[in-house]
C-alpha cells in the first residue's frame, strides 16, 4: 500500500496492526532513518533489544542470500514480537521477490520487517512490491519544505520552554531546509547552546538571531548582519560584541570588511535611486522585519560626503590589511568601532 505524504508522520508513530512490512525509502536519507526508527519504537518494546530486534545490511544479503528469510522465520526466545530491519542503499531485486514470497505465503513472517532504502525510481521493483502488497507500506521521504522544519524546531524548543523570537525565525528557515538530519542536527546546538530549562533562569525563553550567529554553521550571514547592524546604526558596544564572538568563532576577517563595502554600496544605490522602498527593493536590501529597519536606519546614518567617507575608509582599511602587515582583526575592528561611533549622533536625530 502506498502511504500519502499527508499520513506518512501518522503512520511512522502508530502503524496499523495488520503492516507486516514496512519499506520507508526517497531522497531525504536523514527522514528515512528517523521514520524508520520511529517505526521500530512503535512495533516493539525495546528497538534496541538484540534478542527481538535482528539489523541487517546490504553486505549482509550479498554474502548469505537467505539471512532476511532466516531472521524473519525465526521465533522470538522471549515471546514478544520480533523485528528486522534492514538497509539498503537503493533498489534491491533479492528482497522485492522476498516481498512477494511473504504476501503469498510462501515465506514464514513471524517478524515485522522495516527496510531502509535510498531514492527508489517510480519503476522499482522493491517499491513495486510494497505499493502492492496487502499487509505492505511503501512511505516515500521527500525533502522537507521550510516550514515542515521549522514546525520540528518549534516543538523541540517548547520541550525545553523555548520559542524562536520572529527575526531569528526568518534567518533559520532556508537552512532548514532539504535535509531532517541536519536540520535537527541545528536544532539540537540550538538547544545545547541555550541550556535545558532546569539550566537557565526564568526569563531566558528566546532563541535570537544572535544565538544563532554564535553557535550555528548556518549562522554565518545572520553574524555578517549582527556586525553591520550595529556598526552603521551607531551602536558601538553592541557591534564590538558580535565582531568578537562572530571572529572567535572562525567567521573570516575580510569577509566581514567585504561585507561591509558591499553594505556601503548598497546605501549608495537606494540613494541614487530615490531612496524610497522600490529602490531598496532593487538594491536587494531586506523588505521587512528588524532587519529592514537596521538597514532603514544606516540608510538615514550614510549618504552624501559622509557616505563617500566611509566607503574611503573601508577601502583604506582593505589596503592596509593588504600591505602594512598589522593584525587584519584589529584594522577591521578599529574601523567599525570608527564608523559606529560616526553613525550615533545621526541616528539619534
Amino acid at each position: 500500500m502506498k502511504v500519502q505524504a499527508r499520513d506518512a508522520d501518522r503512520m511512522t508513530a502508530r502503524p496499523g496492526p495488520d503492516g507486516r512490512v514496512f519499506l520507508v525509502y526517497g531522497p531525504d536519507a536523514g527522514l528515512v532513518r528517523e521514520r524508520a526508527t520511529k517505526l521500530a519504537a512503535a512495533l516493539v518494546p525495546d528497538p534496541d533489544d538484540p534478542f527481538c530486534v535482528t539489523r541487517l545490511t546490504e553486505e549482509d544479503l550479498k554474502s548469505d542470500p537467505a539471512a532476511l528469510a532466516d531472521a524473519m522465520a525465526a521465533l522470538s526466545l522471549t515471546g514478544g514480537d520480533r523485528l528486522v530491519r534492514v538497509r539498503l542503499t537503493g533498489e534491491s531485486a533479492a528482497v522485492a521477490a522476498f516481498l512477494g514470497e511473504i504476501e503469498s505465503g510462501a515465506a514464514p513472517a513471524e517478524a515485522k520487517l522495516v527496510i531502509e532504502a535510498g531514492d527508489l525510481k517510480k519503476g522499482s521493483r522493491l517499491r513495486k512490491a510494497a505499493e502492492d502488497g496487502r499487509t505492505s507500506y511503501a512511505i516515500a521521504c521527500y525533502a522537507d519544505e521550510a516550514r515542515d522544519l521549522l514546525q520540528l524546531a518549534d516543538s523541540l524548543l517548547a520541550e525545553e520552554g523555548l520559542r524562536l523570537e520572529p527575526d531569528a525565525r526568518a534567518v533559520l528557515a532556508p537552512f532548514l531546509e532539504g535535509d531532517r538530519a541536519l536540520a535537527r542536527g541545528e536544532i539540537e546546538k540550538l538547544l545545547l547552546y541555550k541550556g535545558l530549562k532546569a539550566q537557565r533562569s526564568e526569563t531566558d525563553t528566546s532563541v535570537t538571531r544572535a544565538d544563532i550567529a554564535a553557535i550555528s554553521v548556518v549562522g554565518s550571514e545572520a553574524a555578517m548582519d549582527q556586525i553591520l547592524d550595529a556598526a552603521l546604526s551607531g551602536d558601538a558596544a553592541r557591534a564590538d560584541i558580535a565582531y568578537a564572538r562572530a571572529i572567535g568563532g572562525g567567521l573570516s576577517v575580510v569577509g566581514v570588511l567585504r561585507a561591509l563595502q558591499r553594505r556601503l554600496d548598497q546605501f549608495d544605490h537606494v540613494h541614487a535611486a530615490g531612496g524610497d522602498p522600490q529602490a531598496m527593493m532593487r538594491a536587494g536590501a531586506p523588505r521587512f522585519g528588524p532587519s529592514a529597519d537596521a538597514f532603514r536606519q544606516g540608510l538615514r546614518a550614510w549618504g552624501g560626503r559622509r557616505l563617500d567617507q566611509a566607503r574611503q575608509r573601508a577601502f583604506e582599511a582593505e589596503r592596509a590589511v593588504k600591505r602594512t602587515g598589522a593584525p587584519a582583526e584589529a584594522i577591521v575592528g578599529d574601523l567599525l568601532a570608527r564608523l559606529a561611533l560616526a553613525a550615533a549622533p545621526q541616528t539619534r536625530r
